[in-house]
């Protein structure tokens, strides 16, 4: 009982580590039809197609809608920029043309039903232009069910507004001898485009589990240094290094800057050999190889970032716990549950909305999402070097607090 931060780490962290996996491993014994997705909308057709299938999508409850930024209405090309960089995770372009089609097919459709009615055809048509689609976007990381799902709705949503219009114009359905013969392209009037974007849509690449995969997990491992870095610190303190350490010439922040510099370069060389193993031994597995893309030199600058504040993080829990075990429970905890909600092992899109809010807090996140804008999404440098800013000043606030702790326990 006096050792009571011990039994804090042996009790109430696995209750946390309990209940945050429940939660999130709940998500794939559940349809994408009870979990709520942003989509950002944009109307280049101005036309009722594009209000029906706005007002579908309201009404599904599966999406939060976003159709103004700053207050202007979304063009088609800011939806594919929103969605390039990952602030929304699947969109909608109503292209221009889009209504007219759908009516044309209708009445195309009318006349063919009137003609096996004995009636003559009577409302114009004109050929049909099948370049005209609905495109739908998708944020590059997103996993091939998740497009399906989405795809799937759309068409349904589609099929919905087209009868809506087919039986305004009919009336009631007439009672006839002779079946209608309509063909099956007839039936949907605006098909559905899925556009690739980010290094999709640039390269010959192709989407795999490779390329999802391996940067979420060498971040996982490049964050498992906090482990050995946190108990030498600690071993430190037990073996009076500290003291002897303390007492030679020289400042703190001089033995911080050694550690860090030290263990920021094994970091790298760890990224390097788990890149490079990647690359040529999965294949040997009948895997594809990792694709690095011509911007690959970014990936060091983000690895040397992501090492940064998995080092300094390290320090700060070396610095805090006072024995070896506690530090070791709560580095490995907290990695294993940062991991888990920072999209490490399913996307965070499909997470309920205040683990989602609770994800863009975790470092994990920020380092997976540097290293999907090298290896999928393509670089963004705004973006990108915000969330390099958000992991320096990270580590700097965790060094900032482990002097303050090593000063107290002086």
């Amino acid at each position: 009982m006096r050792d009571w931060p011990g039994l804090l780490m042996l009790l109430g962290m696995p209750v946390l580590l309990i209940i945050t996996m429940a939660v999130i491993q709940d998500v794939p014994f559940r349809d994408y039809q009870d979990v709520s997705f942003k989509l950002v909308w944009a109307d280049d057709d101005g036309k009722a197609l594009s209000d029906s299938l706005k007002s579908l999508f309201k009404d599904s409850g599966q999406f939060e809608l976003t159709d103004t930024i700053d207050g202007m209405p979304v063009t088609g090309r800011q939806a594919r920029a929103l969605v390039t960089e990952g602030r929304f995770p699947v969109g909608v372009v109503v292209t221009r043309g889009s209504y007219s089609e759908m009516v044309n097919k209708t009445n195309k459709i009318v006349n063919i039903i009137g003609q096996s009615s004995g009636n003559p055809a009577i409302i114009p048509v004109r050929p049909a232009n099948d370049s005209l689609k609905v495109v739908l976007l998708f944020d590059p990381v997103a996993k091939n069910t998740f497009k399906m799902a989405v795809q799937n709705a759309l068409e349904k949503m589609l099929f919905k507004v087209q009868f809506d219009l087919l039986f305004r114009k009919i009336g009631s359905p007439a009672d006839t001898t002779r079946p209608a013969t309509i063909e099956s392209d007839d039936l949907l009037a605006n098909k559905i485009l899925l556009e690739n974007l980010g290094r999709l849509k640039k390269e010959s690449l192709v989407m795999n589990s490779v390329q999802h995969n391996v940067p979420a997990w060498i971040v996982f491992a490049i964050f498992f240094l906090i482990i050995p870095l946190s108990g030498n610190y600690i071993k430190e303190k037990g073996e009076g290094s500290r003291i002897r350490v303390a007492m030679t010439p020289g400042r703190y922040l001089d033995i911080i800057v050694g550690k860090v510099s030290f263990y920021t370069l094994f970091g790298l060389f760890q990224f390097s050999f788990l890149l490079l193993v990647s690359r040529l031994c999965l294949p040997a597995f009948g895997l594809p190889a990792l694709e690095f893309g011509q911007q690959w030199w970014a990936a060091f600058v983000a690895a040397g970032s992501i090492t940064f504040a998995a080092i300094s993080w390290g320090i700060l829990i070396g610095s805090y716990f006072e024995t070896y075990h506690q530090a070791m429970m709560f580095g490995a905890i907290t990695i294993i549950l940062l991991s888990a909600i920072g999209g490490i092992w399913i996307p965070i899109e499909v997470l309920p909305q205040w683990l989602q809010q609770l994800a863009m807090a975790s470092p994990l996140q920020w380092s997976l999402s540097l290293f999907q804008d090298v290896f999928l999404r393509g670089i963004h440098w705004k973006g990108f070097v915000f969330k390099m800013g958000l992991l320096t000043a990270f580590g700097l606030i965790c060094l900032l607090l482990a002097a303050y702790f090593h000063k107290r326990t002086k």
